[in-house]
C-alpha cells in the first residue's frame, strides 16, 4: 500500500476530528486526466483519511478521456474501494469535465481535489472547521511547489484578476476547495470565460455575495509526470484566452461589489 506524504520541518499537522454531522455529508470529487501513475496513490489516501471520520460521505472520480492506463487502474481500484466512477471517451477539457463531475455529487457539500496528488488528504482538516461560517473555503498553497515559471504566472494571473474584479484572493485556482453544493449548483453553469473554472467561479461566488475563506495549506511538489495543461509552448495561447475571457467575464458581472472580505486563518 501506498505511504502518505511525508511533511518537512517541525510545522505541526490539522488536528484530526470527526467531521461535524450537522453540516452536512461531503462528496468528494477528483477530476481525473491522464494520472495512471499516481492516481492510486491519491485516492487511497484520500479514502483512508476521511472514511470512517465524515459522515455521510461520497467519493466520485470523474475521469476526462484519458490516453494513458488510467482507465484501467481506476476500474480496478472501483472494485476495492467505494467509488463512483464515471469516465468518458473523449476528452472535454478541465472545465467542463469539472462541470459534470461536480453534477453526480448529491452531498450538501463538495470537497473537490485535483488528482495528482500535490495535496496531503490530511490537510482536508485545515479547510472542514470553516464550514460552519464559510460558503467556499480555498486551500491556497502555502508555499508552492511549482516549476519557477507557472509560480510566476499564476502571481501575475491572480494579481490582474484582483485588479480587474477588485477581489482580495491571492490562489483562485487552486486544486484543494470546499464548497457548498447549493452554491455550486447555482453558479457552476454559468462559468464558461476562463478555462480553469476555479477562478472564474471564485469571482462569480463574491459578486454572488458568498462567503469566501483563504486558509494555508502545504503544497506539494508533482511526484510522477508533468502537468498536461502547461506546457510551456501552449503557454502564449492559454495566456491570451485567459485575457480574453476575464475581459468577457468583467463586462458580464458590471462593477465590482464592495463587499466581500477574504479571511485568513
Amino acid at each position: 500500500m501506498s505511504q502518505p506524504l511525508r511533511r518537512s520541518g517541525n510545522a505541526r499537522g490539522p488536528a484530526r476530528r470527526p467531521a461535524d454531522p450537522a453540516l452536512g455529508g461531503i462528496s468528494v470529487v477528483f477530476p481525473v486526466y491522464n494520472e495512471s501513475f499516481i492516481i492510486e496513490q491519491t485516492l487511497r489516501n484520500y479514502v483512508a483519511e476521511l472514511q470512517g471520520r465524515v459522515p455521510d460521505l461520497e467519493f466520485i472520480v470523474a475521469e476526462d478521456g484519458s490516453v494513458d492506463d488510467t482507465k484501467a487502474v481506476l476500474e480496478r481500484l472501483a472494485e476495492e474501494l467505494p467509488l463512483s466512477l464515471f469516465m468518458s471517451n473523449e476528452r472535454k477539457g478541465y472545465q467542463q469535465a469539472l462541470k459534470d463531475a461536480v453534477a453526480h455529487a448529491t452531498r450538501p457539500w463538495l470537497f473537490i481535489v485535483d488528482s495528482d496528488y500535490q495535496f496531503a488528504a490530511i490537510d482536508f482538516w485545515r479547510l472542514e472547521p470553516r464550514r460552519a461560517d464559510s460558503d467556499v473555503i480555498l486551500g491556497v498553497k502555502s508555499p508552492r511547489r511549482d516549476p519557477l515559471y507557472r509560480i510566476f504566472l499564476s502571481w501575475g494571473y491572480n494579481e490582474l484578476m484582483k485588479m480587474v474584479f477588485r477581489v482580495p484572493y491571492r490562489d483562485m485556482d487552486t486544486g484543494f476547495r470546499l464548497i457548498r453544493r447549493e452554491l455550486i449548483d447555482r453558479l457552476a453553469p454559468a462559468v464558461r470565460f476562463m478555462t480553469f473554472f476555479n477562478a472564474e467561479f471564485v469571482i462569480r461566488a463574491h459578486y454572488a455575495g458568498a462567503r469566501i475563506a483563504c486558509i494555508p495549506v502545504p503544497h506539494y511538489a508533482r511526484k510522477i509526470g508533468s502537468t498536461t495543461i502547461f506546457y510551456v509552448s501552449s503557454l502564449f495561447l492559454i495566456c491570451f484566452r485567459q485575457l480574453i475571457g476575464m475581459f468577457r467575464l468583467r463586462r458580464e458581472l458590471g462593477p465590482p461589489p464592495r463587499s466581500n472580505r477574504e479571511t485568513v486563518a
